[in-house]
């Protein structure tokens, strides 16, 4: 297997402790002339799904490379250890959970797919809660510097790897049934769906809708930016995803409506 000189990393190990600037030693001791590129390490503890989304997200950013990420709620468990190969040739380095396949797809869905099991390709003693360091980043960092995928263990079948879907909003009637995706550090939240999908039940863009959220009801304008509306009020923009987003210039959407990923919201026209 070719040489990749590139490790992209995602988890939810956060950055108040050491457990990613060890990891990065475990690679870079395994390949010294490794990149990492640090994707997100402040996913929401154990949520496999916001992992999912976000490294959904950013694969279509990332070079050609390695994709190592590890929410790994089940650490310890029978949950199977996987290296999947993509039908475009990326390769992802994962518990097998749901965590990369909806960014699997996003690189052609996957060709092959291999168990990590050979000990000789992970660190040892080999902790029973800490796998991110002693068996997918040396799996990640062995991958990188050439070692073929055969090696870390038996193939299994790509049909047989755990699965997990992304929401995508329902329409009924004139309305559309959706939910949060995530929200960002700045208190947007990104809903699941775009500016065609509301289209289809008939608001056209520069109409004003209603959004119930939370035991809110509001009527919000579309914006091109943030600030096409004054500033703490509510508006309703295009994310750098091509993704809608409910905002508030210069102020925070989640925290006015006690929102959160997951959090359930209709839209409709607005008649106010």
């Amino acid at each position: 297997m070719a040489k990749r000189s590139i490790v992209t990393f995602l988890s939810d190990y956060g950055l108040q402790d050491e457990f990613v600037g060890v990891c990065h030693g475990v690679m870079l001791g395994i390949k010294s002339d490794l990149s990492i590129i640090d994707i997100h390490h402040n996913i929401l503890r154990q949520d496999v799904r916001h992992g999912a989304i976000v490294l959904q997200q950013s694969i279509k950013f990332m070079p050609e490379g390695v994709h190592l990420a590890v929410v790994d709620p089940a650490v310890g468990t029978e949950r199977r250890p996987v290296a999947i190969v993509t039908r475009h040739g990326e390769i992802f380095v994962a518990p097998d959970n749901g965590l990369v396949m909806p960014a699997v797809n996003e690189c052609g869905g996957a060709r092959s797919a291999h168990l990590l099991t050979n000990r000789s390709l992970m660190l040892s003693p080999m902790s029973a809660t800490f796998h991110g360091r002693d068996v997918f980043a040396p799996a990640a960092a062995h991958i990188a510097n050439g070692v073929e995928i055969k090696e870390f263990g038996p193939e299994v079948p790509v049909d047989g790897l755990t699965g997990l879907e992304i929401p995508v909003a329902w329409p009924h009637d004139d309305h559309l049934h959706a939910e949060v995706l995530q929200l960002d550090r700045f208190g947007n939240l990104q809903l699941n769906f775009n500016q065609r999908i509301l289209e289809e039940v008939g608001m056209a863009a520069g109409k004003r809708v209603e959004i119930r959220m939370e035991g809110h009801r509001l009527h919000v304008a579309y914006g091109k930016s943030f600030a096409d509306v004054e500033v703490g009020e509510f508006v309703l923009v295009e994310d750098s995803y091509e993704k809608l987003s409910l905002a508030v210039n210069k102020g925070d959407a989640a925290a006015r409506l006690q929102a959160a990923a997951g959090s359930t919201i209709i839209v409709g026209p607005s008649v106010g």
